[in-house]
């Protein structure tokens, strides 16, 4: 985008007012997002550019998104922050965005300008839509600017969005008689009839890119004359090179020089290219034309296209045997790799076997770093410049996986519909099956993916093949079936030729086994892994797997040393794996009883989920997120996350998700004394027809609700059958959370059933088993039903001493439901409780609870917002609010309050 305001521009005074109203809330630090959309030409950059010019004390970052470098990694955040972001992740990316946006803001708003956003490189949008989901209370004015936000180069994150209703959304329209007489009045054009202004509105369509080009080269007798037919809008490039034909050779050299290295390039380089020794002579003709607009950039100065059409028209009109120099020439350039291929690509004239192995080779190895869209448009194009019909349909169907990991499916889609007819079965299987798994097709995914691996050459293609096993794998793990998993993950190790980038095939393996009762040999094979800060990227995915196992057999301060230590040290990994780090140690925390750090820990995972669209992980994400606000009562909140985690079509949701999920809404049925529906939400799961996660001890602990559901509806022998089941796989296994859980439903059953003194030693069993293992909740609720019991059973005293003891774990963890009920039992007892700290968390809302959470465990505001995801301001905003409400004024203060209300 042009520096400077345009003198002929005209009207958009809505528009502009629009603009600066929402700039006003902005510096009353409420954020805005603003998406500006019309057709080419039709004016969008220049209203931005005269909004720009009347924007007075703020900060402005422009960018823009350029057709030849839309597979470029983070090149238009790299435009925005003027530093190099080569090997990170989005989410990363995204963090330090926010914490460079919240530095800047001190000294007033920041506008950004994302122009052409259609564009735009993928990861760029994604690190931005990160960032955009996350402003608060920032002065941060985001523009966007794209011809079509449903445009399907955008990321689907970002198109969301978009389309939120919190986006204000300024669609430019063309220009009317009226405005356009204005323009002419701009230009300097001789008056025109008010039919003469009608009929080049009515030929233009008003748009005043195609109506300023007819009024500044159709002299305007020639306008006037209605017997004179104007000249076409498509004629505009002969209108562009008429321009250029005017000017010495040396300006014509650099600007058509230019038009190859893209829509906007340093000076020098462009002269380098051109041959033109006396570059600013010939770029101020240039720049007198109309032809090109100079800027300063951070490495010097820069010249710029003033529309794509400009670009265009000259770039088009090189020929093909000077376009091919030219881009031959730019590949000589000192530059980086991604450009020099770039250029070669553009210089070729037929197939080159060569060149298509030499991009195949780098679109690996851009994989092998997580840029899956560069890594897809490389593969993409070596398949086309392949001679070989039969390794053209290989590089397609690998960029078909490529894609689907980068999360576009109808892209892949696409390219699948565009495989050769000579592309081998067995390669063109592989790429439908991972499509079908994608699309939540299991069946047809394993078929297909079968089909694939009985008829590859293993050997001929490696990188297929390996990822048809690992496909195989997660699909497996997927629909419940841990050995297979395991096998097929093993299977994809042993074919890799060097020890793999963390893909989660070690996981996967990991996992497998532990879902299918293999735990002991699970965790053997990670006996001999360092410490998570000194892992290697293959070591953190055998660490993550071996927090996983550590949490489903009872070793929770193990989990969560393991799963701790993986998060820290995965900020700069792939955003499925951080997500998935995330998740799991969530989850740990909620078993260990660290409810707090658990809430911050699956709420961020789910929140990262969704605008990464991992909707693989999403599900599970959501439903981990439910379970603190499940059991802590707030049901508004645990409902919000159980729709997005049944969001999707049943069909497509694997049986780990559709586990997860159901014990999440059942435990928010058990906390409200809704039998029955707990009963509706669990019973399902008999039906899945499998074993693996579904009844395998210790991985979704869900049996233990419904049998003391189905006991309190007074349905005895169908709860006995379920508790028998559940039982002998925990005995063999061993599993301590999961035998206390048992044998409070067997001290519950058995009390249903009048035998007291057999329920009492049911409970004390229990007792006997939580000494094992430091589940808080688990042992807490086993104390409020042996409590509960004891107080029927005429023994209050002995009850009161059990009720108290559940009372300390439930404050701590201020699980609402029990808690109330407890203190009722206390009451039914005759010792009502007086002291109800724990029935008041200080009313702070979920996002300051994750905040306080972290300040008081000694951080600063910017590491709580990286740990967050959010901006410093943010921070700040929700700790004046934890402030407020809790009476304090410090952090010191603060922590000796929560500390206070936590025994």
């Amino acid at each position: 985008m042009p520096a400077g305001p345009d003198p002929h521009f005209v009207s958009r005074e809505r528009e502009l007012a629009a603009l600066h109203a929402a700039l006003d809330r902005v510096r009353h630090g409420e954020p805005q997002l603003v998406l500006v959309n019309g057709p080419e030409g039709i004016g969008k950059t220049a209203l931005v550019r005269r909004f720009l010019g009347q924007a007075r004390r703020s900060r402005v970052l422009k960018a823009s998104g350029d057709e030849n470098e839309a597979a470029l990694p983070y090149g238009v955040l790299e435009q925005l922050l003027s530093c190099s972001l080569d090997g990170s992740e989005p989410l990363a990316v995204g963090s330090a965005v926010l914490g460079h946006l919240g530095h800047l803001q001190t000294a007033g708003p920041v506008i950004l300008v994302i122009d052409d956003a259609q564009w735009a490189d993928r990861l760029s949008m994604q690190a931005l839509t990160f960032v955009f989901r996350r402003l608060r209370v920032d002065r941060v004015f985001a523009i966007v600017v794209t011809r079509d936000p449903d445009d399907p180069r955008l990321p689907e994150g970002m198109r969301r969005v978009l389309h939120d209703g919190l986006t204000l959304r300024l669609t430019v329209g063309p220009l009317d008689a009226g405005e356009l007489g204005l323009l002419c009045g701009r230009l300097g054009v001789a008056p025109l009839s008010s039919s003469a202004v009608e009929r080049l509105r009515v030929h233009t369509g008003g748009n005043p890119l195609h109506a300023r080009t007819l009024l500044e080269e159709v002299p305007a007798k020639a306008l006037n004359n209605m017997d004179t037919a104007l000249p076409a809008p498509r004629s505009y490039a002969l209108l562009v090179l008429g321009r250029l034909a005017g000017c010495a050779e040396q300006a014509r050299r650099l600007v058509e020089a230019a038009s190859v290295l893209g829509m906007s390039c340093p000076v020098h380089t462009a002269s380098a290219l051109a041959g033109v020794t006396e570059p600013l002579p010939a770029l101020e003709q240039a720049v007198a034309a109309g032809l090109l607009f100079e800027e300063q950039g951070v490495g010097g100065l820069l010249v710029r296209f003033p529309h794509p059409l400009t670009r265009a028209s000259i770039y088009q009109n090189l020929g093909p045997a000077r376009r091919a120099r030219l881009h031959l020439g730019a590949a000589n350039l000192p530059d980086n790799e991604f450009h020099r291929l770039r250029h070669r690509v553009r210089a070729a004239a037929g197939p080159d076997p060569r060149l298509a192995a030499e991009l195949a080779g780098w679109a690996r190895l851009q994989a092998a770093e997580g840029h899956w869209h560069a890594s897809a448009e490389h593969l993409l194009q070596a398949a086309y410049l392949s001679d070989d019909l039969v390794d053209r349909g290989r590089l397609m169907a690998e960029a078909v996986g490529v894609l689907l990991l980068d999360g576009r499916v109808d892209e892949a889609r696409g390219v699948l519909a565009r495989l050769p007819a000579a592309a081998e079965p067995a390669v063109r299987a592989y790429a439908m099956g991972h499509l079908a798994a994608v699309s939540g097709h299991l069946a047809q995914a394993r078929n297909l993916l079968t089909v694939a691996w009985e008829g590859l050459d293993h050997h001929v293609v490696p990188v297929i093949a390996r990822r048809t096993a690992r496909q195989l794998a997660v699909l497996d793990l997927m629909r419940a079936r841990g050995g297979d998993a395991a096998a097929w993950a093993q299977r994809a190790l042993r074919m890799a030729t060097e020890r793999p980038v963390s893909d989660f095939t070690v996981f996967t393996r990991l996992t497998g086994l532990c879902v299918s009762g293999a735990a002991g040999e699970a965790l053997s094979l990670t006996r001999a892994l360092p410490d998570p800060s000194l892992a290697s990227p293959y070591e953190l995915d055998a660490l993550l797997g071996r927090g996983l196992l550590r949490t489903f057999t009872d070793d929770l301060p193990g989990a969560l040393g393991d799963l701790r230590g993986v998060v820290m040290a995965c900020r700069d990994r792939s955003i499925p794996f951080r997500i998935l780090a995330t998740a799991m140690l969530g989850q740990a925390e909620y078993r260990a009883g660290e409810w707090d750090d658990a809430l911050v820990h699956t709420e961020t995972a789910a929140s990262l989920a969704d605008d990464a669209e991992q909707f693989w992980i999403a599900p599970i994400c959501h439903a981990l997120a439910a379970l603190v606000p499940a059991s802590r009562g707030d049901r508004a909140h645990a409902e919000g996350h159980l729709r997005a985690a049944e969001s999707r079509p049943a069909q497509s949701q694997s049986v780990a998700a559709r586990v997860h999920t159901a014990y999440a809404r059942a435990l928010l049925s058990t906390g409200d004394a809704d039998h029955t529906a707990t009963v509706s939400a669990l019973e399902p799961l008999f039906e899945l027809g499998v074993h693996d996660i579904v009844h395998e001890p210790g991985i979704v602990p869900w049996h233990d609700l419904l049998v003391d559901a189905l006991t309190a509806l007074g349905e005895r022998e169908r709860a006995q059958a379920t508790l028998d089941r559940r039982r002998e796989a925990a005995e063999e296994c061993g599993r301590h959370s999961v035998l206390a859980a048992v044998e409070r439903n067997l001290g519950n059953l058995r009390a249903a059933r009048h035998e007291t003194r057999a329920a009492e030693e049911a409970f004390l069993d229990g007792l006997e088993h939580t000494a094992h293992v430091d589940a808080p909740f688990v042992r807490a609720v086993l104390l409020l039903h042996f409590g509960a019991f004891l107080r029927r059973s005429g023994r209050r005293s002995a009850a009161a001493d059990r009720l108290r003891s559940a009372r300390d774990d439930l404050v701590r963890l201020r699980a609402q439901p029990y808690l109330h009920r407890c203190d009722r039992e206390l009451a039914a007892c005759g010792y009502p409780v007086r002291d109800r700290r724990g029935l008041d968390p200080g009313d702070l809302t979920p996002q300051e609870h994750a905040v306080a959470q972290l300040v008081i465990r000694g951080m600063t505001n910017r590491q709580v917002a990286g740990e967050l995801v959010v901006s410093i301001k943010t921070v700040e905003y929700h700790l004046g609010n934890i402030y407020a409400k809790t009476g304090v004024t410090s952090r010191t203060g603060l922590t000796a309050k929560l500390a206070a209300v936590r025994p």
